[in-house]
């Protein structure tokens, strides 16, 4: 069961740092620090967040988002924009469902691998799991920021080039949906990601750490005690 709640956690905290990039707040101050580096209108700049923001609504399942749709590419989201943002849905949903699934699994098995545990042992039973579930996706964080720092481009296309098929994930540059998720928003976004992680995972580590520790003065409180 230790082996189980290590693996799961190691799936668990990368996609815990991606919903820290979807959420609402961090895509906000991405989109208006990105946008502002290349757009000096306020106007503009208000228009291009805005956009951002509907971008990720409807790519998050709302098919309410106020996206100004419309066959001119440089002020409206087009029908092949459109398509590949329902491409980008799919991984997005599917993401937050294996999120909460994964949760959900670690919760219970968490639950019962204490309660099976014999009483003088539940503190340290935790400690591997979370010890090693946090260090293998700690070094993958790791791994990503290096690759950002050094080659950001190939890790983009290689990303994109996973989930989606060729041709459809391609903009002119002066298009609205370029210019409203422009390249450093990207940049910004794996960053955060990256950084999410590791602190996820240190969090982990030291919860284990913790563990240890509150395991042996808990041996030692009951050696004392005989």
């Amino acid at each position: 069961m230790r082996v189980a709640i290590a693996i799961l956690l190691t799936l668990y905290l990368p996609l815990a740092g991606l919903m820290v990039v979807l959420s609402e707040p961090v895509c906000r101050a991405l989109a208006e620090t990105s946008i502002a580096e290349h757009v000096s209108d306020p106007n503009e700049q208000t228009f291009l967040v805005d956009t951002a923001l509907a971008v990720r609504d409807f790519s998050l399942g709302n098919n309410a988002a106020p996206m100004p749709a419309g066959e001119d590419y440089r002020n409206a989201i087009t029908p092949d924009a459109i398509a590949h943002l329902l491409d980008v849905r799919v991984v997005f949903l599917a993401s937050e469902l294996a999120f909460f699934v994964l949760f959900l699994a670690l919760t219970i098995l968490m639950i019962v691998a204490v309660r099976r545990t014999k009483a003088g042992s539940r503190v340290g039973y935790l400690v591997r799991p979370l010890i090693i579930g946090g260090i293998i996706p700690l070094v993958a964080a790791l791994l990503l920021a290096i690759v950002i720092a050094v080659d950001f481009g190939a890790f983009f296309v290689w990303m994109h080039g996973i989930f989606f098929a060729d041709g459809t994930w391609t903009f002119p540059a002066d298009s609205l949906l370029i210019r409203s998720l422009p390249y450093k928003f990207w940049i910004a976004s794996a960053f955060v990601w990256a950084g999410s992680m590791v602190l996820l995972c240190v969090i982990s580590i030291a919860v284990g750490i913790l563990l240890v520790r509150l395991g042996r003065r808990a041996k030692s409180e009951a050696f004392d005690a005989r």
